[in-house]
């Protein structure tokens, strides 16, 4: 029986595949929204009843209904009353080489990203082998011959010390062409110091953890370009010895026990006094991170799941999107077995804790001008968050701490083009303009004044290829997509 359901299976992907063919356009083709309401996000400005004309991936033309030619016999979109914004990029996620693996994953991943309006995803780490297996679905999207967002990724990351050779390591990832250079907790002074030398002589951008041995200090010395997470410049405000050489969990261990005898958890009022005690170095911290222009990834999503597992494990068992777990998280959860079950047993007053000062930092850096960038985490499967609809958790986190909704969406568009082409030249999309990509997502409301309708997009354009709202479901779907008709 497993077997039969398998080659169903397999059918039925086969199915899908002859539907995507009919139901987007081909690589040249031409496309015009007609009568739409445009969010640029050049500016917090929306522009009424306007044509965007796309021939192939590149947006060609912009302008008033009447005064932009439609050439004949060519894909028009009637988008009265609808707002079209940028595609959404998700600047912090990771790929799994076994998402192809229908007896693992519900949906494809890279389907979710798309059905959630994420048209640019930027991998920190693939999972799997081959080693350059993200490259080659990275080309296979921009030649047309797989269906996915545009996919930007680093390749072997440097994780701990010691490291034979960490200089090669960082010549093997550019020599094999990926984007970036991602580095990680565990590295020494010394061998983030050769990464990073080699890096900056062969012009790769390099973005990842705070080194627990190097600091915030050593990384601003260093040039690293990219922080990857708000939440590692926490480990600023933990006393402990930098000089120490451990092993990944000995350094988690270590960390934990110093930040357990440094805050006093049983006041109330801990975190007030951890503010006002702490003013001055997160002013300097901001002050420093905007002077070197280096931006920070968001990746609040995190913590906010991680809230939800140990203090409402209810309302996370509730959430719809867990159809799309990978297979066995929940079986794993409900254990308590899940990483940050694990991670935070005993210690769950200092998660909580964790979770309110990295609000806090978050905070800052919004007031302090310090550039964000939109990232959740998502995508490896093991921490309770579902690739594309965790976008729209990390935008609401955004605006619930002080971003207007123009301000949020910005760190998933503007400053993520911005990024993007310091990191490889290829920042043409994140504003609807002449000569960008063709990304683009097309709403019923305004979500300049409501991000939720951002949840259920009408449609979703990734580099010029046109996905409706029926088929986007229909990707993520898969058992009822006979149903639909096209």
């Amino acid at each position: 029986m497993k077997l039969l359901n398998k080659i169903l299976h397999w059918l039925a992907l086969l199915g899908m595949g002859v539907i995507l063919s009919s139901c987007t356009q081909k690589m040249d083709a031409t496309t015009a929204f007609i009568h739409v309401n445009l969010i640029p996000m050049n500016d917090e400005n929306v522009i009424l009843d306007q044509t965007v004309l796309i021939e192939g991936s590149t947006i060609v033309a912009i302008g008033d209904f009447i005064d932009v030619k439609i050439p004949n016999d060519i894909q028009v979109i009637d988008a009265s009353g609808a707002y079209l914004m940028p595609g959404l990029a998700d600047m912090h996620m990771h790929t799994r080489a076994d998402w192809e693996d229908q007896d693992i994953w519900p949906a494809h991943p890279l389907y979710l990203y798309l059905a959630n309006g994420v048209t640019t995803i930027r991998d920190l780490s693939p999972s799997g082998s081959p080693i350059d297996y993200a490259l080659q679905w990275q080309n296979e999207i921009s030649a047309g011959i797989r269906v996915g967002p545009t996919i930007y990724t680093s390749g072997k990351l440097l994780y701990a010390s010691p490291l034979d050779d960490p200089a090669g390591i960082v010549a093997q990832n550019y020599e094999l062409g990926f984007d970036f250079i991602k580095l990680y907790s565990y590295l020494s002074k010394d061998d983030f110091h050769q990464a990073m030398t080699e890096a900056k002589a062969l012009g790769i951008y390099t973005t990842g953890h705070i080194p627990y041995a190097v600091g915030l200090d050593g990384v601003l010395n260093e040039g690293m370009d990219e922080i990857a997470h708000v939440e590692e410049l926490l480990f600023e405000f933990i006393e402990f010895d930098r000089n120490r050489q451990l092993s990944p969990n000995d350094w988690i261990t270590y960390l934990s026990e110093s930040a357990m005898r440094q805050f006093d958890l049983g006041k109330s009022n801990d975190v007030a006094e951890f503010k006002k005690e702490n003013s001055a170095l997160i002013q300097n911290i901001v002050d420093r991170l905007r002077s070197a222009q280096i931006p920070v990834c968001s990746t609040m999503a995190v913590d906010n799941i991680v809230q939800l597992k140990l203090f409402q494990p209810d309302a996370f068992l509730a959430r719809p999107e867990n159809r799309y777990f990978e297979a066995g998280y929940i079986e794993g959860f409900m254990r308590g077995e899940e990483k940050h079950q694990v991670q935070c047993r005993n210690v769950e007053d200092l998660c909580a804790f964790k979770n309110l000062i990295d609000t806090w930092i978050l905070e800052e850096l919004h007031a302090g001008d310090v550039m964000l960038i939109l990232g959740t985490d998502s995508g490896t499967g093991g921490m309770g968050i579902v690739p594309g609809f965790s976008i729209h958790d990390e935008l609401e986190i955004l605006v619930e701490n002080g971003f207007s909704p123009y301000e949020a969406l910005k760190t998933g568009t503007v400053n993520a083009a911005i990024v993007a082409e310091k990191m490889n030249g290829d920042g043409k999309f994140g504003t609807i303009k002449v000569g960008n990509r063709a990304d683009l997502i097309l709403v019923s409301g305004n979500p300049l004044t409501d991000l939720e309708t951002l949840r259920e997009p009408l449609g979703v354009m990734a580099a010029g290829s046109w996905f409706p709202e029926a088929m986007l479901k229909q990707l993520i779907g898969f058992t009822d997509f006979y149903d639909q008709e096209f």
